[in-house]
């Protein structure tokens, strides 16, 4: 961050102004216990912003691993679905990168967006992204990522399974946490039933 921040010393931010509160704020909430892996999302997305079907644009990307990554080859596994996409940072290097000033916060999604009006197409915000989650769209020359569709993202609209949920950040943790908690009453009363008596 020292270095971003030598580069932009003439840049100001209001890191107020430019990050809503968490409680109004919302994010993409992804559960791969629930994910089947149709691609629903991916289909939604890019027809949504792209007038057609082409999940190569799609601005969500459901990745695919076998298990085999974290146990032996031999052993039985199943399928595990991972999500990609732009978790619209609160410290957001793509909007600090940006030298046209062209990576703004929606005031009323908080998502991060481009104004293609300002948008050099350097691909700096490409760079600047850990995520690797900002595209450059070939056919249209410019810049493209997840800008929550509006505050109404549609893939998230058209997930079947429950995976994706749109939570304000403040609450993003509690699926998580209830599934944690399940799972362990269901030790617990295995536990109990497994005691000698």
């Amino acid at each position: 961050m020292q270095g971003i921040n030598l580069f932009l010393s003439d840049r100001k931010f209001d890191t107020d102004a430019e990050v809503k509160s968490m409680d109004e704020e919302k994010v993409i909430v992804f559960d791969p216990h629930y994910c089947s892996g149709c691609m629903y999302c991916m289909t939604a997305c890019s027809t949504y912003n792209n007038g057609a079907t082409s999940l190569s644009k799609s601005r969500i990307h459901i990745v695919r691993h076998e298990g085999h990554a974290i146990t032996k080859m031999t052993d039985e596994d199943d399928l595990i679905f991972d999500m990609i996409t732009c978790q619209q940072c609160d410290q957001p290097y793509c909007l600090y990168l940006c030298p046209a000033l062209a990576v703004e916060r929606n005031d009323d999604t908080g998502a991060l967006i481009i104004n293609h009006d300002k948008c050099v197409g350097c691909r700096m915000c490409m760079v600047g992204c850990p995520f690797g989650v900002i595209l450059y769209d070939l056919n249209k020359k410019q810049i493209v990522k997840c800008e929550l569709c509006g505050g109404d993202p549609q893939c998230v609209r058209f997930c079947a399974s429950g995976a994706l949920q749109f939570l304000p950040k403040n609450l993003a943790h509690l699926p998580k946490r209830d599934r944690l908690a399940k799972k362990m009453i269901q030790l617990r009363a295995r536990a109990r039933e497994e005691e000698p008596i």
